[in-house]
């Protein structure tokens, strides 16, 4: 049996949230605050028998902000739905009156927790009370299919949701016997009969013969000394020393040691080493509980299973756990568990402009195979942080990666402190991480950098290969109608030969329609482009890789075409040839630390526009040929996290 979907109604951070399909296992991920934990608790109140019934009795506090308060009359709804029990007649049997589906059809069963006023206060929706109620005004139930009158109380002790949370105490845990996973799990799997009464008669012997000690029976004399002057005759008491001889007594007097000399226990070891061991011991025990006939078939919840654990670590520990068959939900902040998490189990919760979660999975079908083994092999560590923020923009590779947010810092805009994270996809396809990102899976907000890469050749698509990614891209966004204008921009233009110096005629309106979808498309590549902008900071990061005084000067000729706009198709090549000699990125990330710390961007853009002062927009910035679209992009991140252009006010004359 596993979870197939779940939706949360008024409840907490959530307004409607729904997940459909619900993956088994999941992994929720999200920024602080969207409420992955409340998800979990809110999957308590339907299915966890150990979340005392008190709990189930919701507060104001528990009703999202956006639904009528608690006073005026609200109803908060969980619902989940069960599949894949249709083998089980103990299931079928336990969740009958609970199943929606119809005769012949695999079986689907719906548990609803239902928290809403009592009738008999007279609070019907759609009208006012005559008094603001309180939670002693509102009752709770969990039923099942859509009849609210079927009682599925019962169900959660046979479907049960075990929650291991965030601040656990392994090691607490582990010495009390009625919450030690080890003492749970040797109660499923007992010694044999006649090895305990074999065990508890020795034990016997030997507490008889511990008994006799002379010391052990002054203690009990003393005692019963003490006890008579206190009490007198009128409470009679005998005391005597005996040790305890059940077959329970055993089990829970069973220690867990962890070292090859059998002489450490679990108290002894650092607190990760703790929380694998416990988790392993509940693993193994809700594996034999779902193998006995009575057995239930408990989902495990688990917040935050990276705590105390090394980062090689925890890829270790959780790409074993996720790849097994496991009813596992895990809620994590790690990019190291992100980056084994396989696609189909990623549940990513973010918040939307109205301030309630949303959660988004990646449903079947989206992604090829083949395309969801190439994303599952590029989210590694850094990467796995697409998954964490709060914007995306997606790169070809890692010099655009260091050179954006140095330029965006330059401008005062650090992209770090809003959420915004720059990843390089390492080549020109961003159709499988667009459809990630995309309104059919994930929904996150994204951009996309790409180089123009205009050249001349016999088909369209290798004239303006940066223009006909934006244009692919679009259709991936569902943006059909732009889809069809920029291939007709194209088409417009490409008739053109490309110019030696510059771009073809009618490409810039082409590129400001690709950026209503994202897109942002620079004129050729990297490099040739930023240099009108950045050229002091490009000959400063050139010359701390070469000694010689004929390199650099070489460098700074190649350089000068770009200050003054005269450069040729044969002088971008140059350019570029200059730099691959270094090392792109090892260039990219020298230059990165020149131009965060540069001055005077704002007054370099109004040259480049030929303007002395004056606000610069958006569309200001899409003119200047070579940098901007780079520009024109930190514009459009700048009005989506700070509300603000990038450049708001003009400078002083002198362009300080």
């Amino acid at each position: 049996m596993r979870l197939s979907k779940a939706r949360i109604v008024n409840f907490r951070n959530f307004r409607d949230l729904v997940i459909n399909p619900f993956p088994t296992p999941a992994v929720i991920v999200g920024e602080n605050g969207v409420g992955k934990s409340n998800l979990l608790y809110a999957l308590r109140l339907v299915l966890d028998p150990d979340l005392s019934n008190r709990w189930r009795r919701l507060q104001a506090g528990d009703v999202h902000d956006g639904a009528p308060p608690l006073s005026e009359g609200v109803e908060v709804r969980v619902e989940v739905e069960l599949a894949d029990f249709d083998d089980d007649d103990d299931a079928i049997a336990t969740l009958d009156g609970a199943i929606i589906t119809e005769e012949g059809q695999p079986r689907i069963a719906r548990l609803t927790y239902l928290f809403q006023p009592k009738l008999a206060v007279g609070a019907v929706f759609g009208a006012q009370p005559s008094q603001l109620l309180t939670p002693d005004d509102y009752s709770w139930s969990i039923y099942g299919g859509d009849d609210a009158g079927v009682d599925m109380r019962h169900a959660k002790d046979y479907v049960p949701l075990s929650v291991l949370p965030a601040l656990r105490d392994a090691e607490g845990d582990f010495s009390r016997a009625d919450r030690s996973p080890l003492v749970r799990l040797l109660r499923e799997r007992p010694p044999a009969p006649d090895i305990v009464a074999s065990t508890l008669d020795a034990l016997k012997q030997a507490r008889n013969q511990l008994t006799q000690d002379a010391s052990m029976q002054q203690a009990v004399d003393e005692l019963a000394s003490r006890l008579a002057a206190m009490t007198g005759p009128q409470l009679p008491l005998t005391p005597s020393l005996d040790f305890a001889g059940r077959e329970d007594d055993l089990i829970r007097s069973v220690q867990l040691l962890i070292d090859p000399s059998s002489s450490r226990g679990i108290q002894h070891t650092s607190t990760g080493t703790a929380n694998v061991v416990y988790l392993a011991l509940l693993l193994e025990r809700l594996k034999l509980r779902r193998q006995a006939s009575d057995g239930e078939d408990t989902l495990l919840a688990v917040e935050e299973p990276e705590a105390h654990l090394h980062p090689s670590l925890q890829r270790k520990v959780f790409a074993h756990l996720l790849h097994e068959p496991n009813r596992l939900l895990l809620t994590t902040h790690s990019p190291h568990i992100a980056a084994v998490t396989p696609l189909s189990s990623i549940v990513l919760t973010s918040t939307t402009q109205g301030d309630h979660t949303v959660g988004s999975v990646v449903p079947p079908g989206v992604l090829t195979d083949a395309e969801t083994a190439d994303l599952e092999r590029y989210i590694n560590v850094t990467r796995a942080e697409i998954l964490f923020a709060r914007g995306t923009v997606l790169v070809e590779g890692a010099a655009d990666a260091y050179l954006l947010p140095a330029l965006a810092e330059a401008a005062g805009f650090h992209l770090d402190d809003h959420g915004i994270v720059v990843s390089g996809v390492e080549g020109t396809d961003f159709a499988p991480y667009a459809t990630l990102l995309g309104p059919r899976a994930l929904r996150r907000p994204h951009w996309i950098l790409t180089d123009g890469d205009a050249a001349d050749g016999e088909h369209r698509h290798h004239k303006e290969p940066g223009l006909w990614r934006a244009r692919d891209l679009a259709r991936i966004a569902h943006e059909d109608a732009l889809h069809q204008e920029l291939d007709q921009g194209i088409d417009t233009i490409t008739v053109q030969k490309l110019p030696e110096r510059g771009v073809r005629a009618g490409r810039q309106q082409v590129v400001t329609a690709a950026t209503r979808v994202g897109v942002y498309v620079g004129d050729h590549t990297l490099e040739p482009d930023i240099a009108p902008l950045l050229h002091p900071e490009m000959a400063a990061a050139y010359c701390a890789f070469r000694q010689r005084e004929s390199s650099r000067s070489a460098f700074c000729e190649a350089l000068a075409p770009f200050e003054d706009g005269t450069a040729t198709g044969q002088q971008r090549d140059t350019l570029v040839d200059k730099i691959e000699a270094i090392g792109k990125g090892r260039y990219a990330q020298r230059l990165a630390a020149h131009v965060a710390s540069m001055t005077g961007l704002h007054g370099r853009v109004l040259d480049l526009l030929g303007r002395t002062e004056g606000p610069i927009t958006r569309d200001d910035l899409l003119t200047i040929e070579g940098p901007g679209a780079i520009l024109g992009l930190l514009d459009n991140l700048s009005c989506t996290f700070r509300g603000r252009p990038l450049f708001p006010a003009a400078p002083t004359p002198g362009h300080s």
